[in-house]
This record gives structure tokens, C-alpha cells and sequence, in this order.
């Protein structure tokens, strides 16, 4: 009777909604998904097909981030246009060290935002996409905490990518702190460099350094988040 009534608790819990804000990446693959739909890119994988598996997933069910719902579709679901989200887990242990949403419905990306600074707080970092644009609002977004960062591309553009990852995964680091957040993976190795913090060294405090030795790039585009 014991071991039924434990069944049934599992499945439950199983068939519930994953709130992906709560994902810590300690997470298993064997267990992860329970009865979320979900299927495996075969010899597939953004960071390295040799040591990741990758498995999509449009399901509802999934699609959800500190209660925000980011589930929808431009024309059609399951066809192009249809938001989802990729999960990669280490083919060594089998745990979870990457997600990676498509977002095509653009109201979605604000009330991802406004959960994330209610979460979070502020970015650490944003990105604008001309030099000096003031009045503009960022298309390129990157929030931290103490597990994992947390990083927006394209928030003004027609395809938004929200992409969170482990901190400890350098690998991942070096791909996803690049191009749009390159200045701030600069940073990153600079207070790894110096054996400092963030809380010792501000990006700002860095971004001026840069400056006063010449270099600056960094503070002119700089944007106060």
C-alpha cells in the first residue's frame, strides 16, 4: 500500500509544470522530464555532440519561468515560429548543464524581463545595439547569481533567445560569454586573473581601469543597467 501511494505521488509530480526558474543543475536526466514530452537531436549539440546529449521540448508543460508562461507559436504549432526549449546534459554523468529557449512571440519578452529583475534584480550587463543609444532599450541582456547566469539576446528582434546556464561549466562560459557579452567575459577573466570578485571590482570599476590604460572601448559602451 506504502509503495503505491509513493507511485502515485512520483507520477503526480511528474505530470506537473517544471518552473525552469528553479533549476539548479544538479538535475538528472533520467528524471528530469517524467511525462513531458520531449525527443533527443541524435549526434546533436550547440555546445559539443561529444560530451552532451541535447533533447527539445514544446510542450506547455515546460515552458514556464518564475510562473511566466513562454509557450505559443507565430502560425502554427509545431511548425516554424514554435517556441521551445533545448536542454543539454553531460554524457558522463547524465545532469543538466544547459538551457536554451526560442522565443517568437515577442509579448512574451517583457514579462520575461520583469520576472527576471523580480527575481534577480538588476543585469549585471546590458547591451545596446548602437554605440551610444540612450533612449533605446537593450537588446542584450545578462543577469547572475550563484548558481548560474542567466543570458537575453535579440530582446529587440523578432527571434529572442534566453539562454541559462551553470557557472561552474566553463566550457559553456567561453562559448555564451562571447559576441554580444564579450566585454563582460573580458571582465569575468580579469577578476579570475586577479583572484577578485564581482563585489571587489565592479564591471564599471573595470571598464574605467581599461580606460585609464588606454582601452575605451569598454566604458564607451558602457550602459548603466
Amino acid at each position: 500500500m506504502l509503495l503505491t501511494i509513493i507511485c502515485i505521488l512520483m507520477q503526480s509530480c511528474n505530470s506537473q509544470e517544471k518552473d525552469l526558474s528553479k533549476i539548479t543543475f544538479t538535475e538528472k536526466y533520467d528524471t528530469f522530464f517524467g511525462e513531458i514530452p520531449n525527443k533527443l537531436d541524435k549526434d546533436y549539440s550547440i555546445i559539443d555532440p561529444q560530451l552532451y546529449n541535447s533533447y527539445q521540448s514544446e510542450s506547455e508543460k515546460i515552458l514556464y519561468f518564475n510562473g511566466i508562461d513562454l509557450s505559443g507559436y507565430l502560425d502554427k504549432k509545431g511548425e516554424f515560429g514554435t517556441n521551445n526549449v533545448r536542454f543539454e546534459f553531460s554524457k558522463k554523468d547524465h545532469s543538466l548543464q544547459f538551457y536554451y529557449l526560442k522565443l517568437y512571440k515577442k509579448n512574451k519578452i517583457s514579462q520575461l524581463i520583469e520576472s527576471i529583475n523580480g527575481k534577480m534584480g538588476k543585469p549585471v550587463y546590458i547591451r545596446m545595439l548602437q554605440s551610444n543609444p540612450k533612449k533605446n532599450n537593450p537588446d542584450a541582456l545578462l543577469w547572475s547569481d550563484n548558481t548560474s547566469y542567466y543570458l537575453i539576446t535579440g530582446a529587440t528582434q523578432n527571434q529572442v533567445d534566453f539562454i541559462v546556464f551553470d557557472k561552474k561549466n566553463i566550457i559553456i562560459r567561453n562559448k555564451w560569454i562571447s559576441g554580444d557579452f564579450q566585454y563582460y567575459g573580458d571582465y569575468l577573466d580579469y577578476l579570475e586573473e586577479k583572484n577578485k570578485t564581482s563585489k571587489q571590482i565592479s564591471y564599471y570599476q573595470y571598464a574605467k581601469l581599461m580606460e585609464s590604460e588606454g582601452d575605451e572601448h569598454y566604458i564607451k559602451r558602457y550602459v548603466k543597467p
